[in-house]
């Protein structure tokens, strides 16, 4: 043992100090999807076992240290002293002791956890908003069941209104998760998991695919909406005006481009309700298909997963050269489409044929 344990102190310090730093400096940076921050019932629920879990951690931390710093003060070596310390080879109170309270705190995380388990796999009573999420390459469909249209990335639901959604996948595992509504589920291809939620507040978040799925895992962001019970900006508002079938082309650029999406073999992956030769998806092929519906396009505020802003430039960039923004995109990725080839021309005439907006979004 060193002769003077307080030799350290100033690095101790130091350390400490610069650990106390970087956890203020954590909360200088909006964190759209923090966790903590819930705005839906299973989110809540997550965040308030969180916080008490890290309270008893704290505590026990807390306590550990101030017997560890006890014992150095305690028992520090003293100058000219040379003597043995004395020798304890085993306390039966202790023993049991540090046995008994151990199983206690495991006691206290275990009976929380299974009922916060519980909770969050009951079925709730009453009418729900049901929607099929399937993930795909880097992407997600939304199949609104009952309302009977599909739609992609970005998914629309009424505040106060329970949620049930349908996770599964197209191809390799993905996971979807929107941190400040909602829990996590795995999609995964062949199995259809249920998961319910109760979004409490209006506005936009932000969620990510959680589960490592290819080159362009990070590039799969998932927008959630949330809209109120009424007025212009309803979710039955929203939803009117998705089922309404596109707007038909009225420019030269916009039939060119109706032309060139045909021509060019977007519609072998992509639909466009209203047009009947881009309606050549029946539903139970559409597990297979690797392209969006792009009926309403144009009400999206984002592109290719919420990696770019839906806007005219960002949209000519994404159809001329999807795989310099999105790595391994299989809209022109030569193992899938050998074959495509749009120039840039083309991609502006095409992305011309967005159909007009449904909207606007809610917003915080």
């Amino acid at each position: 043992m060193p002769k003077r344990i307080f030799d350290t102190a100033p690095r101790l310090t130091g350390a400490l100090l610069g650990l106390v730093s970087a956890w203020l400096l954590v909360g200088c940076e909006e964190t759209p999807r923090n966790m903590l921050d819930p705005a839906g019932d299973s989110a809540a629920l997550s965040a308030t076992f969180f916080n008490n879990l890290t309270i008893l951690l704290s505590c026990i931390m807390l306590l550990v240290a101030a017997i560890f710093v006890y014992c150095l003060v305690r028992f520090r070596e003293r100058k000219g002293d040379t003597s043995e310390p004395k020798q304890v080879h085993g306390n039966m109170a202790m023993e049991i002791g540090w046995t008994i309270v151990p199983t206690l705190i495991v006691i206290a995380i275990t009976i929380p956890t299974l009922q916060a388990i519980f909770e969050l796999e009951a079925v709730p009573e009453g009418d729900k908003v049901e929607i099929e999420v399937i993930g795909k390459q880097w992407w997600w469909e939304y199949d609104y069941i009952n309302e009977g249209f599909t739609t992609a990335n970005e998914m629309h639901v009424e505040v106060d209104t329970v949620v049930q959604i349908n996770v599964t996948s197209a191809d390799v595992i993905h996971a979807w998760w929107v941190p400040r509504v909602s829990g996590k589920r795995d999609a995964t291809p062949g199995r259809i998991y249920p998961m319910y939620f109760t979004p409490t507040l209006v506005g936009e978040f932000d969620g990510q695919c959680a589960e490592l799925c290819g080159a362009s895992h990070a590039l799969m962001g998932i927008k959630l909406f949330v809209h109120p019970k009424e007025g212009s900006n309803s979710y039955d508002e929203w939803v009117k005006k998705q089922k309404a079938v596109a707007v038909k082309p009225n420019t030269a650029q916009e039939k060119r481009g109706l032309a060139l999406f045909k021509e060019k073999g977007c519609i072998a992956c992509h639909v466009i309700r209203g047009d009947g030769e881009t309606e050549l998806i029946p539903r139970k092929a559409r597990l297979a298909t690797t392209g969006p519906d792009l009926t309403h396009v144009g009400s999206r505020t984002t592109i290719a997963a919420a990696t770019l802003k839906n806007t005219r430039e960002n949209l000519v960039r994404w159809i001329d050269d999807p795989l310099a923004i999105k790595e391994e995109a299989i809209m022109a990725n030569p193992r899938f489409n050998a074959n495509y080839d749009v120039s840039r021309e083309e991609a502006e005439d095409i992305a011309a044929v967005r159909p007009l907006p449904s909207g606007p979004a809610p917003r915080n």
